[in-house]
């Protein structure tokens, strides 16, 4: 068992919480049970796994028997050095490190009708990962990130989505990009605005279809001008939802749809 936060083995994991150390060493942490299970459910690389005793949860010692059946190595650490490492102000006790992995768009294995969330522009992980995790309950074949200032790979994300991450494909690419990889593959492209587009339900959704939703203050750049548009109807005095919650009301109304 590790028990010093000294130690350099801890140092080296705690510099994961920066994304400079995550981009150079080309890993990142897996926080909590249920988000270290689903990795494992996932079969995304890992390359080790940390555990503390004194903290665990019955979940966390759930996961740790998930890990241990990879695998995958299991250290135990103290309550303090565990605690040097995690993200989460109330850490459960596990903790896995994962690779990172390309995530270009030309990698995406879509269906003949496919539902896609594309997202411009999230600045906070913690929305990019609940977009996530309603791709994953919608059901949605991936979720493309353009012009994104937020790392796919962050602690919020991970914990954001609930594990989503790992199941959920994921391409982060320029929105020009974007935009020409949907229309070779014939994707209607339908961008979300505050105003001034068809409301969802009025527009057909059950065809190969992108829903594009912008970040909370600028909404979508001008380089979706042009593209068929839709918004949510406000009955209040608020303009417009937050970017996650119209990406929940868009997916789901296409999943409406198409059952």
């Amino acid at each position: 068992m590790i028990t010093s936060t000294s130690n350099p083995r801890i140092k080296a994991l705690a510099r994961l919480k920066q994304r400079r150390h995550r981009d150079a060493e080309g890993r990142f942490p897996i926080e909590g049970a249920r988000a270290v299970i689903r990795a494992v459910e996932a079969g995304w690389p890992l390359v080790e796994a940390l555990f503390a005793p004194d903290l665990a949860s019955g979940d966390a010692v759930v996961a740790r028997a998930a890990l241990e059946g990879t695998g995958v190595g299991v250290i135990e650490l103290s309550d303090e050095a565990f605690r040097k490492i995690a993200y989460r102000q109330h850490p459960d006790g596990v903790l896995a490190i994962g690779e990172t992995r390309p995530l270009g768009i030309d990698a995406l294995q879509l269906p003949e009708r496919p539902l896609l969330l594309v997202v411009e522009a999230i600045e906070k992980p913690g929305n990019l990962g609940a977009m996530l995790r309603t791709a994953d309950g919608a059901g949605a074949d991936a979720v493309i990130a353009v012009d994104t200032a937020t790392d796919p790979f962050n602690p919020n994300v991970v914990r954001a989505s609930q594990g989503a991450l790992f199941e959920v494909p994921l391409a982060v690419t320029p929105a020009a990009a974007a935009i020409s990889h949907l229309e070779d593959r014939g994707v209607s492209i339908l961008a979300a605005g505050p105003s001034g587009g068809a409301a969802p339900w009025e527009v057909d959704l059950t065809g190969p279809v992108a829903l594009v939703v912008g970040n909370e203050h600028a909404g979508l750049s001008a380089t979706w001008a042009g593209l068929p548009s839709i918004s949510i109807p406000m009955a209040g005095k608020a303009d417009s939802l937050n970017a996650a919650s119209a990406a929940a009301v868009l997916l789901y109304e296409a999943v409406r749809q198409r059952s």
